[in-house]
C-alpha cells in the first residue's frame, strides 16, 4: 500500500507534461510559424505560342527589331551557296505591320523604291532610334552599307560607310534619341588593340567617327537606351577559356568611354560559346547574358543572366539553366515595363547523337525589376529546327524582341543543308499566359 502515492505522483507528472506540450504545439501556433506561407507559391507562367510563319526564303542568322508602333523588322543572311535563291543583292530585309501575320520588303514609288536592294550585302543588323528611324547595316566583309527608313518603311537614304580596320564580319548597330547611331565593327581578330572597334554618328549614320578599339580579343555586343543617354558594350576578356564578363558604359550617348575601367559583371569558369549579349531596357535597367560551354556536347552547357538597375554599375546574376541540354545561341531582350525574355535552340539528347532533336525554346517574365527571375521555358515551335550533331547547323545567332503590346517575337531558322547557307527562315510570336 505504500507504493500507491508514488504511482499517483508519477501519473500526475506525466499528465502535466502532456498538457504543457499541448499548449506549446497548438494548431494556432503552427499556423503562425513564419517559415510557412499562408498562400501557395505562384509558379512561373508559360508563353502561349502562335502558329509559326514561314518566309519561304533561304537564309540564316536572322535578326529582329521593333519600333514604338509595333512594326517589326527582320533581316537574315542570304544563301551564299545558291545565288538563284536571292530576290535581290542586299541581305534579306522584311517588315510587318500586323504582328507578324504578313511580311514584305519596304519599297517606295519609282525610281528610288528598290535602290537599297541593289547594294550587295551578306549579313546585317537593325537598330531603331527614339523617332522610329530604322537603321539597317549590311556588310559584305569589305564594304558596308546602311539603309535608313522612317514612318514604318518609308525609304530615306542608303549610304556606304567605312569598314572597320579589317574584314567586317557580323557588325552590330544600336540607336537612340534623334539620329544618334552606334556601330560596333568586328574584325574577327584583335587589330590595333581590339577585335571590335566603336564608331559613332550624330547625323543618322551618314557619317561616323574614326573609331576606337574596344580592348582585347573577346567577343562583344552593343545596345543603347532608345529614349535615354546610356550606351553599353559587353565583352568577354578571353576567347575559348575562363574569362571575365565585362561591361563598358557611356552615360553621354557615346561621346566618352573609359576603356581602362570596365565593370566586371561576373567570371566565367570555362570557355563560352558564341558571344555575350547586352540588352538596354531603359530607366537604368540593363540585362546581360552569357554561357559556360565546358564539355557542352557531352554534358550540356550553363546559361547565366545578369541584371543591373543602376545603369550597369552593379550587377546580380543567376544560373537560369532550366534542364540538362546543349543550349545553342542563347539570346535575351529587355522589354517594356520591366519585362524580360530569353530564347535558345536546344537538344536534351546529350551526349549529342545523330538522333539529337533541336527545338526552339523561349520564356518571358513581366515585372522582373526586382527579386529572382522566374522563367518557364517551353518549345516555341513543335517541329525540330535540326536533327543531328552539327553544332554549327543553326549558325551563329538569332534574336528576339518584346513588342509594345508585350508579345515575344522571335526570328529563327530551320537547317535544311547540306550547303552552308541552306536554311529556311521563320518567325514565331507568343504572349504570356495570364492564368495559372
Amino acid at each position: 500500500m505504500k507504493e500507491k502515492p508514488k504511482l499517483i505522483g508519477i501519473l500526475t507528472f506525466i499528465i502535466i507534461i502532456i498538457v504543457m506540450l499541448a499548449l506549446i504545439y497548438t494548431p494556432s501556433e503552427i499556423a503562425l510559424d513564419p517559415s510557412e506561407s499562408a498562400e501557395p507559391e505562384i509558379p512561373p507562367l508559360y508563353v502561349n505560342w502562335e502558329t509559326p510563319y514561314a518566309f519561304d526564303k533561304e537564309g540564316y542568322e536572322p535578326g529582329i527589331a521593333v519600333d514604338s508602333t509595333g512594326a517589326l523588322y527582320y533581316t537574315a543572311h542570304k544563301n551564299l551557296d545558291d545565288k538563284g535563291s536571292w530576290d535581290y543583292l542586299a541581305s534579306w530585309f522584311m517588315m510587318s505591320t500586323d504582328n507578324g501575320r504578313t511580311w514584305h520588303s519596304p519599297t517606295e514609288p519609282f525610281p528610288r523604291g528598290k535602290v537599297w536592294q541593289t547594294y550587295l550585302g551578306d549579313e546585317g543588323d537593325i537598330a531603331v532610334d527614339a523617332q522610329d528611324n530604322v537603321y539597317f547595316v549590311d556588310t559584305y566583309l569589305v564594304d558596308n552599307h546602311i539603309h535608313v527608313w522612317s514612318n514604318q518603311g518609308q525609304a530615306e537614304y542608303s549610304v556606304r560607310i567605312q569598314k572597320t580596320t579589317g574584314l567586317d564580319d557580323r557588325p552590330w548597330i544600336a540607336a537612340q534619341g534623334n539620329k544618334i547611331v552606334h556601330y560596333l565593327g568586328n574584325n574577327a581578330v584583335e587589330v590595333a588593340g581590339g577585335r571590335y572597334w566603336y564608331y559613332r554618328s550624330t547625323n543618322g549614320a551618314r557619317t561616323f567617327t574614326a573609331g576606337e578599339p574596344v580592348p582585347g580579343n573577346g567577343w562583344g555586343h552593343i545596345d543603347a537606351e532608345r529614349n535615354g543617354d546610356h550606351v553599353y558594350i559587353i565583352s568577354e576578356s578571353q576567347v575559348g577559356q575562363d574569362a571575365d564578363i565585362l561591361m563598358y558604359v557611356s552615360s553621354d550617348r557615346g561621346v566618352t568611354w573609359d576603356w581602362n575601367n570596365p565593370v566586371v559583371i561576373a567570371h566565367r569558369n570555362g570557355p563560352g560559346r558564341q558571344y555575350p549579349i547586352v540588352s538596354a531596357a531603359g530607366d537604368g535597367m540593363v540585362w546581360a547574358l552569357w554561357n559556360d560551354a565546358t564539355d557542352a556536347a557531352e554534358q550540356g552547357n550553363v546559361v547565366f543572366v545578369g541584371r543591373s538597375t543602376d545603369y550597369g554599375q552593379t550587377w546580380e546574376y543567376w544560373n537560369i539553366t532550366p534542364f540538362k541540354a546543349f543550349m545553342d545561341y542563347p539570346t535575351i531582350n529587355g522589354g517594356p515595363d520591366g519585362s524580360v525574355a530569353v530564347a535558345f535552340y536546344a537538344t536534351t539528347t546529350v551526349p549529342l547523337s545523330d538522333d539529337s532533336e533541336w527545338y526552339l525554346y523561349g520564356a518571358m517574365q513581366f515585372d522582373a525589376v526586382e527579386g529572382n527571375l522566374s522563367l518557364n521555358f517551353s518549345i516555341a515551335d513543335p517541329t525540330p529546327c535540326y536533327v543531328g550533331t552539327n553544332t554549327h547547323a543553326l549558325h551563329d545567332f538569332f534574336e528576339i524582341v518584346i513588342s509594345p503590346d508585350m508579345a515575344l517575337n522571335i526570328g529563327y531558322q530551320y537547317y535544311i543543308g547540306p550547303e552552308n547557307g541552306r536554311s529556311d527562315m521563320y518567325f514565331v510570336r507568343g504572349t504570356l499566359n495570364q492564368t495559372v
